[in-house]
């Protein structure tokens, strides 16, 4: 098994940013799929390396970008977390240029999305838009936020509206989400919300491209794609029947604990789409970095194979 990793630039949506793409194949296997990952807040696309390796040895092309504002999708480290108002638009059609750049390169092959996180997110809503190109999709470490709470959309967008958008502040949404989530974890760590794995909480707080703090402009985009990806009606602007799977740590708080997942199930099934769910017991967020991940990535490569079959 010969695995091969690429780096790969093309120029953003925005006109302005680099946006730097990797491509994980085994070149000793034909391709059975692609695999488009969208990765999280405050990381990179590199820390899905093991994952994106273990696809390709079932046969899978992958490949994901670094969002706007973040990893080698920035000039300098200076600029993590630095976006404007509106980018959420853009990271999205970031993805599709990727999209389309890997479609036309392998023709035909069934085409699935993955996203964690942000991605998860990112991923719900361009599922939404296309998913008449897609094959299936997996939401990893997703959310659902309560319909008492849309109401308030307009007014959290207005004390951001007020707020200079450049301006580096704690990650507002994530915070309140992970600390109310975390009650209970007794790590003594304030990364104990990300995973119980000590050596991946090291890793992270280690790597100068994760950890950072979000710009009130990328905080305002992640509670914009919150909303979204919230909203009752994007389930029925899927094709119906669209394989989907979701998975996330039942330890997780970005999910309440398995309670935001199931609601996002919920309100897929309301749009005839009957998905996967898995939550792991006792794994927290990052669950493709916990000390069981070998369990998510069969269950994963499962899932796909799952869907080649029936289709």
């Amino acid at each position: 098994m010969s695995i091969l990793r690429k780096e790969a630039y093309y120029t953003s949506c925005n006109g302005v940013n680099s946006i730097r793409a990797l491509i994980w194949q085994d070149d000793e296997k034909d391709p059975v799929g692609v695999v488009q990952i969208a990765h999280g807040l405050a990381e990179h696309i590199g820390r899905y390396d093991e994952f994106a390796r273990f696809l390709a040895g079932r046969g899978y092309v992958v490949c994901g970008n670094d969002h706007l504002g973040h990893g080698k999708s920035v000039q300098d480290e200076a600029l993590l977390g630095m976006v404007d108002y509106g980018d959420h638009v853009n990271m999205l059609r970031d993805m599709n240029t990727l999209h389309k750049i890997m479609a036309k390169r392998y023709p035909g092959l069934p085409y699935f999305l993955f996203g964690h996180s942000m991605g998860s997110l990112l991923a719900r809503i361009y599922c939404g838009a296309f998913g008449e190109e897609l094959t299936g999709a997996v939401f990893c470490g997703t959310g659902q936020v309560p319909q008492q709470l849309l109401a308030f959309r307009d007014s959290v967008e207005r004390i951001f509206d007020n707020l200079d958008p450049m301006e580096s502040g704690s990650n507002l949404p994530l915070s309140l989400v992970t600390k109310l989530g975390s009650i209970g974890l007794k790590d003594g760590d304030d990364l104990a919300w990300l995973s119980r794995s000590h050596a991946n909480i090291e890793a992270y707080r280690a790597d100068p491209l994760c950890g950072f703090k979000a710009s009130n402009a990328l905080n305002r985009e992640l509670v914009t794609l919150a909303v979204k990806a919230s909203d009752p009606e994007l389930p029925f602007k899927l094709p119906y029947g669209f394989p989907v799977m979701l998975i996330a740590g039942a330890k997780d708080p970005v999910g309440m604990n398995g309670k935001g997942v199931l609601a996002a199930a919920d309100l897929l099934e309301t749009a005839g789409i009957l998905p996967e769910v898995i939550l792991y017991p006792g794994d927290r967020h990052e669950i493709l970095n916990e000390e069981d991940r070998e369990k998510v990535y069969e269950d994963v490569a499962w899932f796909l194979q799952k869907v080649l079959d029936e289709d």
